[in-house]
């Protein structure tokens, strides 16, 4: 999958273009919080950008607390359609969410947490939608993202390149498919220490997406990319973030290990992008001679590998930070 880039922390109400328009397999990512003194929160695919009066909505997604309940309906020529509230209430106040809406031949598939939640077939030709717009008052979103066939943005500028760089270096076997029919599905607020298995080995243009937040207290925190899931194995990437510990202070080191024995620190950043206490969004981006990693849609340091990519099959994750979401893609 080509990496499609993503919108971090835009304010709301967001309108924006849906880069390629909606095609079978197409998907749109959104994690964000819902704060407790909100009680709704709108996500609209739309036939264009005006919200006074309205474009026609091919999905109207409205989540109502004071009515715990997710309503579905659309919007044509002024109108609106029947609604559509089965499936419960699958988001809580002040909790981090992630909303997966996969464009299908005959409906929109959506996913809330890495769960399937519902289905809404088209009233409106999907073709014809080519905005996203999200509101709420209140509401806030950490990251917007599209994925699939002809998702590819314009990048914002000191992120990861679109072209050249960032493509896959070579052909390369795409993961299994996940249960839940979402490719990609994540993992939602699992617990530190994290280990966890890399589903489908890691592979040039393979992505690791990791979102959390340090602890208010935080000294350092740990990413390891391990040839195995036991204390000793051998780490390919070492990403250590160190706040305040010894004689580092604001620090990222990166390092390998090989047979027990540590290689030479890497410690030089254009930037030390971590605060406790601060959401942040990272990247892991495997190419054929190195990892590439960026936080919060900007390009951090790369580092070439010392131990061949193809052995590692383990996330490991620890220290003194929350983690909202681990995705691999």
């Amino acid at each position: 999958m080509a990496y499609a880039g993503s919108v971090v922390n835009p304010p709301l109400p967001y309108i924006g273009g849906i880069p390629g328009g909606m095609t079978d397999g197409r998907q749109i990512i959104i994690q964000g919080t819902v704060p407790f003194h909100e009680n709704a929160f709108t996500i609209n695919l739309m036939s264009g950008s005006s919200l006074n009066p309205q474009s026609d909505t091919a999905l109207h997604f409205n989540i109502r607390f004071n009515e715990n309940c997710a309503v579905r309906n659309s919007l044509q020529n002024g109108s609106w359609g029947s609604e559509e509230r089965t499936g419960g209430m699958p988001f809580q106040k002040n909790y981090p969410f992630e909303i997966i809406i996969l464009c299908q031949h005959h409906h929109f598939k959506v996913a809330v947490n890495g769960k399937h939640f519902c289905e809404f077939r088209h009233r409106i030709a999907k073709h014809q939608v080519n905005t996203l717009a999200v509101i709420s008052p209140a509401g806030q979103v950490s990251s917007i993202r599209f994925d699939g066939p002809g998702a590819s943005m314009a990048q914002p500028a000191g992120g990861f390149p679109q072209g050249g760089g960032f493509q896959p270096a070579g052909a390369f076997q795409p993961p299994p498919p996940q249960p839940s029919g979402y490719p990609g599905a994540p993992m939602m607020n699992p617990p530190v220490p994290l280990v966890t298995p890399i589903q489908g080995g890691l592979y040039p243009g393979k992505m690791i997406n990791i979102s959390g937040v340090p602890n208010p207290t935080a000294t350092r925190f740990t990413v390891n990319l391990q040839c195995g899931a036991y204390e000793g194995s051998d780490i390919a990437l070492h990403f250590d973030v160190r706040f305040q510990a010894g004689a580092d202070y604001n620090v990222v080191v990166r390092n390998s290990c090989q047979n027990g024995s540590w290689g030479a620190e890497e410690k030089q950043l254009p930037y030390f992008p971590f605060m406790p206490n601060a959401s942040f969004d990272m990247i892991v981006l495997v190419e054929q001679n190195q990892f590439k990693v960026a936080v919060n849609n900007q390009h951090l340091f790369a580092f070439s590998h010392r131990i061949p990519f193809q052995r590692v099959d383990s996330l490991v994750i620890k220290g003194d930070v929350r983690l909202s979401q681990v995705r691999f893609q």
